[in-house]
């Protein structure tokens, strides 16, 4: 009986040709364009994310004695013996209106086993909360950072997978910066609080090569603020803190940073506006499909089919040809990648501005859910149909077919 009605599905799909291709070619065009603007929007975030991070943190918080470059301090810390307390970082992160937190400790450490006095800037960061090092790495070797790896700034003579002593300690050179033009985050070793600590093991005269590492003290605390927070409303908040100081950035660039996620979201509002009126279009046109072979349905009723087995019939042809559909929405939505690739992305990169594909795995794993998402529209837009039609007596539906 199964075989039976799985051919009859097929039989049905192929009696309206023309009707069957339109509705795949519909739902193709939907389908690819959701998954095209899926793609190219993962790609707009990614890469204005990684433009703004660059840019730096919308607000830093300092010691109170401490002196700062304001434009220095947008990126990393600068030189000084003045330290946070790490419990800061869970109190201002609980602040309303932050969106990202992270800290930084910057500590003078000796390069040369045998001239402890040629020492260097080492900037230790958590890389889990990390947003204003990291961004700017250029190179890197292939594989996940571990305990002594260290970065390099641009304008550091290390190059990737040299092996360096600091702290009469064996480290590597993991990844290097690319250049900002600031002269901390350009001239400063850059390493995580495990590393560093690996680092504090080290002797020289007998003493830590690192005596001032303090795993709950850090010199710096960078903010990101999130939407609808302005600067001035969180430096008022932090200010109430006793012994810190607020370096806040460029309105501007919070500004933009903030409305442009905006429109990211919306324009993820936008897609899932159109893949519902898919869905409903496709579920009129279904019903009227199914309308039209209303006697057909009757007489399956009237010769013993029973109501599970007929809509079974009806949601398959709904599944095949909205799969079908689907599977061509993604080949659809790879030309219009290509040709977005061969035209905007090109013209972006003579300006020497990137842009940052999506991974191939997150555009497999899309182009599946776009082909999953239009075979669950067929199923859903016929369901309801199939089951209004299926339910009704065989000589009613027998005579208005007739």
């Amino acid at each position: 009986m199964i075989s039976i009605f799985w051919r009859l599905a097929c039989q049905n799909i192929l009696r309206r040709p023309t009707r069957t291709l339109m509705l795949i070619l519909a739902v193709a065009l939907v389908s690819g364009a959701i998954f095209a603007s899926f793609i190219v929007g993962r790609g707009m975030q990614t890469s204005m994310e990684r433009s703004f991070a660059q840019m730096g943190a919308d607000l830093v918080v300092v010691p109170a004695d401490a002196l700062v470059n304001i434009t220095s301090a947008l990126l990393t810390v600068q030189p000084t013996d003045s330290t946070l307390s790490a419990d800061l970082l869970q109190q201002i992160g609980s602040l309303h209106g932050v969106e990202k937190i992270a800290g930084q400790t910057i500590y003078r450490i000796p390069m040369m086993v045998h001239m402890p006095e040629h020492k260097a800037n080492l900037i230790a960061f958590d890389p889990a909360s990390d947003f204003t090092v990291l961004p700017w790495l250029q190179a890197k070797l292939p594989r996940a950072m571990k305990v002594g790896d260290l970065i390099t700034g641009a304008r550091r003579d290390e190059a990737v997978g040299e092996e360096l002593e600091p702290c009469a300690t064996t480290a590597t050179v993991y990844g290097k910066l690319a250049r900002s033009g600031v002269g901390p985050l350009d001239d400063s070793l850059f390493a995580t609080y495990d590393t560093a600590a690996f680092l504090a093991q080290g002797k020289i005269a007998g003493a830590s090569a690192i005596p001032t590492f303090d795993r709950q003290r850090c010199s710096a605390i960078f903010v990101r603020l999130a939407f609808g927070t302005t600067p001035e409303q969180m430096r008022f908040a932090i200010s109430q803190i006793a012994g810190v100081k607020v370096i806040t950035g460029a309105t501007i660039v919070t500004s933009t940073r903030q409305t442009t996620s905006a429109l990211l979201s919306a324009m993820l509002v936008f897609a899932a506006l159109i893949l519902l009126g898919s869905l409903i279009v496709v579920g009129l046109l279904f019903s009227a499909i199914i309308g039209e072979r209303r006697r057909e349905i009757g007489v399956l009723s009237a010769i013993g089919s029973k109501q599970a087995d007929i809509v079974k019939m009806l949601l398959a042809e709904a599944c095949f040809t909205t799969g079908l559909g689907g599977l061509a929405g993604i080949v659809f939505g790879a030309i219009i990648l290509l040709i977005f690739q061969r035209s905007l992305v090109y013209y972006l990169e003579t300006l020497h501005i990137d842009f940052i594909w999506p991974a191939l795995s997150e555009m497999a794993y899309g182009g599946a859910a776009c082909a999953v998402l239009a075979m669950l529209g067929g199923l859903l837009g016929a369901l309801i149909p199939a089951l209004r039609v299926s339910a009704e007596e065989p000589y009613r539906m027998m005579q208005d077919g007739g």
